[in-house]
């Protein structure tokens, strides 16, 4: 256990990933507050009267709330692929793999510690920056702030954000696994989890994910029905494959060497 916490604080401290960590935190982070200074309800009240300023006001913050915006993907995407190519290709590629892999402990076991950090670094750098977007935003509204975050909407959104890092990232390790370089592993892991943009496929992220979350704050705007049907059109994309991709991987992991 302590050769396995040590390799994982090794994988959090490494330069280049803490490098990557911080771009991507900034981009995101930009990307949701550029999207959340856009919650606004100019034109929704006109011509105006009390009773619908009164409606409209428990409404429209929720229904704006920043989604996962191809923005935001795109620089999540980037942050899962290096990190996973760093984590995997780049030992490989520059040759500390010959020592990591010389540590007493299984290949499974490593994959793993890496998977944990990568997960990790990609999931504080694209949903801290969410959530500061939102509260400086509304940051001179406090009860507005918790009145739309309440009722459990925060948890949901994080649910939400986390389960697309868990695609990207098990999706982006998968390719790093079976790369023969950081080159082709980038390359593949960008065409891999970026194509579905390209080509406007809407049952895979971030479509899917983005379509899910606006039924999601429609449905507990107008306080009809939860999450339980929004979480239904990702679970299999957004949880199911990735949970296979990330098996696989493990497979893979124990049977490939350190070259």
């Amino acid at each position: 256990m302590g050769t396995v916490k040590t390799q994982l604080e090794w994988e959090l401290n490494d330069p280049l990933k803490l490098g990557v960590f911080l771009f991507g935190f900034l981009l995101t982070g930009l990307a949701f507050f550029k999207a959340a200074l856009g919650m606004g309800a100019t034109g929704m009240l006109d011509p105006f009267d009390q009773e619908s300023a009164v409606h409209y006001a428990g409404i429209i913050p929720r229904l704006a709330l920043p989604i996962l915006s191809q923005e935001a993907y795109s620089v999540l995407v980037f942050v899962a692929v290096m990190l996973s190519s760093l984590s995997i290709r780049g030992e490989m590629d520059s040759l500390a793999a010959l020592t990591v892999y010389s540590l007493p402990i299984r290949k499974w076991k490593l994959f793993l510690t890496k998977f944990v950090s990568v997960f990790a670094l990609t999931a504080l750098s694209f949903v801290v920056p969410y959530f500061l977007a939102v509260g400086y935003v509304l940051s001179g509204s406090p009860s507005l702030l918790r009145g739309i975050l309440g009722n459990g909407v925060w948890a949901n959104i994080l649910a939400f954000f986390l389960i697309a890092v868990f695609y990207t990232v098990s999706v982006s390790l998968f390719m790093a696994i079976l790369s023969p370089n950081s080159f082709a592993s980038i390359l593949g892991g960008l065409a891999l989890l970026y194509a579905p943009v390209i080509l406007g496929i809407s049952t895979l992220p971030p479509f899917n994910i983005s379509a899910a979350m606006s039924s999601y704050l429609t449905s507990v705007a107008y306080g009809v029905g939860g999450a339980d049907v929004a979480y239904g059109s990702v679970v299999g994309v957004g949880f199911f494959i990735p949970s296979a991709l990330l098996a696989a991987s493990v497979v893979l992991s124990e049977r490939r060497d350190a070259r």
